[in-house]
């Protein structure tokens, strides 16, 4: 999984994803698709996406309910493809670096994601991914429009390129309320992503435009504006006094406690923590690799726990979630650095 390991600017930076919507000539839309065509959709792309060549399926059609939500809470597959009764299905290459789904909203989503700002490598994933689909299907593409789509905003190049970033400081400050004006004016979006009800100081920028710029481009855009993010957000912690340092140091050092002990704990109650932790390994304030804090975050989210665990998320899963931090973050130790 890319949270394993940290990649450029990997202190701010958490990933960089690239997902290209793709239609095949010689189909509806899948909304509009029979059972048997949608089913035949996805028989042929096993024929693409092989386990010879390193890629597992899943068949969304026969996985459970709580390895569905799983999937899409790891923005593996899209929540719509999750609820939908559609036949569809999950392709992943050996490192789960990029995945293939069909059957979704567009007959096929080609996503590619990257530890760290590295845009253009994720380009380079998804594109190789793209040509297997291209040497067995014809796609659909106008040469007025570019990629045909459902979605209409997709039209063009049927790219997203986005980057999350933790801009913890920026938050608390107030500049990024007032930056993300700027960002939309220069076509890029910005969304918070929290989970349990959490704020965990994380933050998605992706383009918004798909027309009349070329794939490259459009990551150069994203690219540059995730950039200035995390230089801005260096410069506050740079300039953090020594009490807000200490204070910093201080609450990890309890939070640490806290899921070393605790007997249960809740996806919230984490979530609330992790900013927090993150922040601290990234500024060497604590003794802890960046990436086993990602990682804590990412296994431990509601849905994926539940999969794992093999038992529905309602069940809230305070026990297993405290066990499971601990087996991740306690080969680590922690001592503060202050």
């Amino acid at each position: 999984m890319w949270y394993k390991t940290e990649g450029r600017d990997g202190d701010v930076v958490l990933n960089a994803r690239v997902a290209l919507s793709r239609n095949l000539e010689g189909y509806p839309f899948t909304d509009k698709m029979s059972e048997e065509q949608a089913r035949d959709l996805v028989e042929k792309t096993k024929g693409v996406y092989r386990a010879e060549n390193g890629w597992s399926v899943t068949d969304l059609s026969e996985a459970g309910e709580e390895q569905k939500k799983a999937l899409a809470e790891q923005r593996i597959i899209t929540r719509e493809t999750a609820a939908s009764k559609r036949p569809a299905a999950v392709f992943q290459n050996e490192d789960f670096s990029v995945s293939v789904t069909v059957g979704g909203a567009d007959h096929v989503r080609i996503e590619a994601a990257v530890p760290g700002s590295d845009l253009p490598a994720a380009l380079e994933k998804a594109f190789e991914a793209e040509q297997l689909l291209d040497d067995a299907f014809d796609i659909a593409y106008a040469e007025q429009f570019g990629y045909v789509t459902r979605n209409p905003e997709l039209l063009g190049t049927g790219m997203r390129a986005s980057v999350t970033l933790h801009l913890p400081l920026l938050e608390k400050s107030g500049w990024l309320s007032r930056a993300a004006f700027r960002l939309n004016k220069d076509g890029i979006s910005i969304r918070s992503m929290d989970w349990g009800g959490a704020d965990t100081g994380l933050y998605t920028i992706a383009n918004r435009e798909t027309m009349g710029m070329s794939e490259e481009e459009l990551a150069k855009t994203v690219t540059e504006a995730a950039e200035r993010l995390t230089a801005r957000e260096r410069d506050y912690r740079q300039n953090l006094s020594e009490e807000g340092r200490a204070d910093v140091a201080e609450e990890v050092c309890r939070a640490y406690g806290i899921l070393m002990y605790a007997g249960r704990l809740g996806a919230g109650e984490f979530c609330s923590m992790y900013s927090r932790m993150r922040m601290a390994a990234a500024m060497n304030l604590a003794d802890i690799p960046v990436p086993l804090v990602d990682e804590a975050l990412f296994a431990c989210l509601p849905h994926t726990l539940a999969a794992v665990e093999g038992k529905d998320a309602g069940a809230g899963l305070t026990a297993e979630r405290a066990a499971r931090i601990r087996d991740i973050l306690g080969a680590a130790g922690l001592r503060g650095s202050r």
